[in-house]
């Protein structure tokens, strides 16, 4: 992927494809379909969009010619979560979650995390994942006392480092439940596998006098550009209008990556809908020859207690110079 200037970024409209969510198969098998990650044609051995997502299951492959309507590969990695796709020459770096509550060996916290990472040449067979970072080593990876836990890793390289952003701690919504990053952390290291450095502060934070992240960070996009960093934002907040707590995808620029400029707001969730609840993740890459950027995000609808799963799907979002 060749990165485009910042400002490719700027002055941008953006519109739902659709009104309903993407086509993913059957909604019975895989009810909640969350954090994708995406690559397009032109980044993919076969010329084809390569989608991972993360369900009850684990980690699951999608593929599609159109990147409209996607056709399920197979299970990538059982009990696993958040991908990230990294690709440097040849190789594909797929970066992860994993939860000792989920999967636990012996000896370990019920309570702790890990981020993952595993590498592959065709998109399809993947080496034995190993721990690149555990929750116990981060600062601020316990929320007000909460469980520590790491979260939706991605990797970009910057001024001859990789550099790891991770969601740290897990914030609980006072009212519907639901469970994202209270902040994003970011660590250093000149080789892939690590080890990282990591930073002693969070990048963002949940700001109680702040509009748009006075619950949570949420999920972040990183986005590296020929001259900047920019990052979309799926934050929570409380809505002093509708009384209950809700998210909003912002974006905002950044010139070293570790401070942001005031978000300007992307997408709102709507009031009614199946994206009713949380925009909660979102991958996007530009789509040099159309000039569109593309962002495939998560949502859900808000809890509902009459309903036994709440679900999450996948929506798509086109973004074109005004």
């Amino acid at each position: 992927m060749r990165f485009v200037p910042v400002h490719s970024l700027d002055d941008i409209y953006w519109y739902s494809f659709n009104d309903e969510p993407i086509a993913t198969g059957s909604p019975y098998i895989t009810p909640r379909l969350s954090d994708p990650a995406f690559l397009l044609p032109d980044e993919s051995p076969d010329a084809l969009w390569h989608l991972f997502v993360h369900t009850w299951r684990g980690i699951e492959h999608y593929t599609s010619t159109s990147g409209l309507e996607w056709k399920h590969e197979h299970l990538v990695f059982l009990r696993a979560s958040s991908p990230f796709i990294y690709k440097e020459g040849s190789v594909y770096y797929m970066l992860f979650e994993t939860h000792s509550r989920l999967s636990r060996s012996k000896g370990e916290s019920s309570d702790s995390s890990r981020i993952m990472l595993s590498s592959s040449s065709d998109l399809a067979l993947w080496s034995q994942p190993r721990k690149i970072l555990d929750s116990a080593d981060v600062p601020h990876s316990s929320w007000r006392g909460g469980r520590q836990m790491v979260s939706r890793p991605q990797l970009i390289q910057w001024e001859g480092r990789y550099r790891l952003y991770f969601g740290a701690g897990e914030a609980v919504m006072y009212d519907s439940r639901e469970r994202t990053a209270a902040s994003l952390m970011v660590a250093e290291s000149y080789y892939i596998e690590g080890p990282y450095d990591i930073a002693v502060a969070p990048v963002m934070s949940p700001d109680p006098d702040g509009k748009y992240m006075n619950l949570a960070a949420g999920s972040v996009r990183i986005i590296p550009c020929s001259d900047a960093i920019a990052a979309v934002c799926c934050t929570r907040f409380y809505d002093a209008v509708a009384r209950r707590s809700r998210s909003v995808m912002l974006l905002s620029h950044s010139a070293d990556g570790f401070s942001f400029d005031e978000p300007e707001i992307m997408q709102t969730t709507p009031d009614t809908g199946w994206a009713s609840g949380y925009i909660t993740s979102c991958d996007l890459r530009y789509k040099e020859n159309e000039e569109t950027w593309y962002c495939y995000y998560s949502a859900d609808g808000y809890p509902d207690s009459r309903l036994p799963i709440r679900r999450e799907s996948l929506g798509l979002l086109l973004g074109r110079k005004r």
